[in-house]
């Protein structure tokens, strides 16, 4: 894999003027959409209009690094026994933690569910199936406002997963406590409470 340093020459495609050389140097460059701007990393510019063609690999960390840290606020309507069913499951892996646990759990299940089909199905028909407790539970509950923000990259996993789902937002939460209760809170060992403790001593770090 080639090293590529500021001034030297090459030869990429530029939308503007078609198979153009090109010079390496040192930009800020914004994201299409808007979330953010990578700072002075290196690129290939065209020597005709000036425009950015071309991004070398050994500048790829530095626009991960930075499309990882732009924030998206994602909020969602609950009633309070999804709240605590979030606490308890958070008690049962680490009576230490926090509130703050809260988010790491959903995280968590977010990357879990995003990355298999079957689980999204899963969580999908999760909704379908009425449970007495949290129906009661809902209809006799206050609600309480979920509230957090994420990476640009976990912002679009939920957007994908309620794309796959053809869930509301807010009921894909539902849906995920929901999992997260039959995984944690009911079974007398959950299976995967060792991964879940590991979570939770580097969340506590």
């Amino acid at each position: 894999m080639k090293l590529h340093y500021p001034g030297e020459k090459g030869r990429a495609v530029c939308e503007n003027d078609g198979l153009s050389s090109i010079t390496f140097a040192y930009r800020d460059v914004p994201f299409s959409d808007g979330s953010g701007v990578v700072k002075q990393i290196l690129v290939g510019v065209c020597d005709v209009c000036k425009e950015v063609v071309s991004i070398p690999p050994q500048s790829t960390p530095a626009i991960k690094a930075v499309r990882e840290k732009a924030v998206v606020s994602i909020e969602a309507s609950l009633p309070a026994v999804y709240f605590d069913t979030l606490d308890l499951a958070c008690y049962r892996i680490d009576p230490e933690t926090t509130v703050d646990f809260r988010k790491r759990l959903l995280l968590y299940y977010i990357h879990r569910t995003a990355g298999d089909k079957r689980a999204a199905r899963k969580i999908a028909r999760l909704r379908e199936k009425a449970d007495a407790r949290f129906s009661a539970a809902e209809r006799l509950g206050s609600k309480k406002r979920l509230s957090f923000k994420v990476s640009y990259n976990v912002s679009r996993s939920i957007d994908d997963l309620v794309e796959t789902t053809k869930l509301s937002k807010t009921d894909l939460f539902k849906s995920l406590v929901r999992q997260i209760d039959k995984d944690i809170v009911e079974p007398d060992t959950p299976t995967n409470l060792t991964e879940l403790r590991t979570l939770a001593a580097v969340a506590n770090c």
